[in-house]
């Protein structure tokens, strides 16, 4: 009898042993909790060229961009503090992004620590091929130093030699997209080496930065052709490397650029964030079960090289119809002169 009240007596010393010490354990514990609530940070790195810098003109300071708008969005609807970092630069290409971005430690940071990766990467890609384009189509060592350069050059060309739009047209039906999908891989391959799991990458697709300029003929149709071809190498790496595309081409961006008509002005930095955001799950930060966000497909497709080379075959015809008219003019000309000279006799 007594063995068994000792043992009571015992268990119950044990137990209020045990919660003395969990109590005494209790502050530090929350201690603990809230200075780990204090360290939780939502990380985002942006990079890209000067869309994602928010370039605003020379001598004029960057804009918000939108990568800066998006990491502020996400830290006010989760409640929770962030930090960003933004590695974009003016004038970037897919592959200098690769070759003076990616390759450095501190991206390598960043991407590993990163909660919201963001990408803008291509229109400069389209802007540096296009002008090397117009060089060859125009048969000129000039040196373009921008695109309006380049539109100008064409432009007047064409004006003096209107045939110069089928050598246009062959050019750009036989485009390089192979260089921008091997350099986009490239950027992907980089990212997925370094990026932690969970971390959501968001890229925007290329709009038409040209959309505003008067392209002669057919040109407007073309230049979308290219870009579209170039917009599908993003969607069809999507699914592989995890990321999610935020069509650019399709919105109302071009409505909201600045005075060069190539970059967004304010509204359309807030314009890019609000696409953007619709593809960030901000859910999972706060312990939400994981949203699942539809995937873009490109709602424009390609028109094909049919079509180009159907535009072609209505350029020659009507270049072959322009020159067998001139040249009935000419005959009847020659015909009027010789019938209205009067005979010697």
């Amino acid at each position: 009898m007594l063995c068994v009240l000792w043992k009571k007596r015992r268990n119950g010393l044990s137990i209020l042993i045990c919660a003395i010490l969990v109590m005494s354990c209790l502050p530090v514990l929350q201690g603990q909790a809230e200075e780990m609530k204090k360290e939780e940070k939502i990380y985002c790195a942006a990079f890209g060229d000067s869309i994602a810098k928010g370039y605003a003109g020379k001598k004029q300071e960057d804009l918000q961009s939108y990568p800066q708008l998006v990491a502020e969005a996400v830290s006010e609807e989760t409640k929770i503090p962030g930090e960003y970092v933004n590695y974009a630069k003016n004038g970037l290409t897919s592959a200098k992004l690769n070759s003076d971005v990616l390759s450095t430690e501190e991206a390598a940071a960043s991407l590993e620590k990163a909660d919201i990766i963001t990408l803008t990467i291509g229109a400069n890609d389209l802007m540096q091929e296009f002008k090397l384009t117009v060089r060859e189509i125009l048969e000129t060592d000039q040196r373009f130093t921008s695109a309006y350069d380049a539109f100008d050059a064409l432009q007047e060309g064409i004006e003096n030699n209107p045939l110069l739009v089928m050598k246009v047209l062959g050019m750009l039906e036989e485009w390089d997209y192979a260089a921008f999908d091997e350099q986009w891989v490239i950027a992907m391959d980089t990212i997925a080496q370094h990026r932690k799991d969970g971390s959501q990458l968001v890229v925007t697709d290329i709009y038409n930065p040209v959309n505003q300029f008067e392209l002669p003929g057919t040109m407007n149709l073309v230049v979308d052709e290219v870009i579209q071809n170039m917009n599908q190498v993003m969607y069809d790496h999507a699914e592989e490397y995890d990321y999610h595309v935020v069509d650019l081409f399709e919105s109302e961006i071009c409505e909201h650029t600045q005075r060069d008509g190539l970059h967004p002005d304010q509204e359309g930095q807030r314009l890019i964030a609000g696409l953007a955001m619709e593809k960030i799950d901000t859910g999972r930060f706060m312990g939400e079960p994981e949203k699942e966000i539809e995937k873009t497909e490109p709602a424009r497709r390609s028109i094909g090289r049919t079509i180009l080379g159907n535009i072609r075959k209505v350029i020659i015809l009507t270049a072959a119809a322009v020159i067998l008219i001139a040249g009935g003019i000419a005959v009847w000309r020659k015909r009027r002169r010789k019938a209205d000279t009067p005979n010697d006799k």
